[in-house]
């Protein structure tokens, strides 16, 4: 999804994160590396109709609401937390890809 960025290192890195952050600790076994999937392929989606995958500019604002708008309708029993969840998850995204220097600010 991101040019040489480790997928595996990145999905990792955003799952401690959640975990230290311990405010979603009410999910159930699994369900929290599930949305964080949920949530990169929505992010993945999000790259590929802006056409940010092909170097168009990543708007954060339009990323956001369509991951918390499709994570709500996939996880309508955790309705109250998706927003929550999106933007806890584009702060980490965000930390992870500066980490390695795979952002460039414009």
């Amino acid at each position: 999804m991101y040019e040489g960025v480790d997928e595996k290192a990145l999905r990792e890195y955003v799952i401690q994160k959640f975990t230290a952050e311990g405010d979603f600790d009410f999910l159930k076994e699994g369900e929290l590396a599930a949305i964080v999937d949920a949530m990169r392929a929505l992010d993945e989606a999000y790259m590929h109709e802006s056409g940010a995958d092909e170097g168009e500019l990543y708007d954060d604002d339009d990323a956001y609401e369509l991951i918390f708008s499709r994570l709500q309708a996939a996880y309508p029993q955790y309705k109250m937390y998706c927003m929550r969840l999106a933007e806890d998850y584009l702060d980490f995204v965000e930390e992870y890809l500066a980490s390695v220097d795979a952002i460039e600010w414009e």
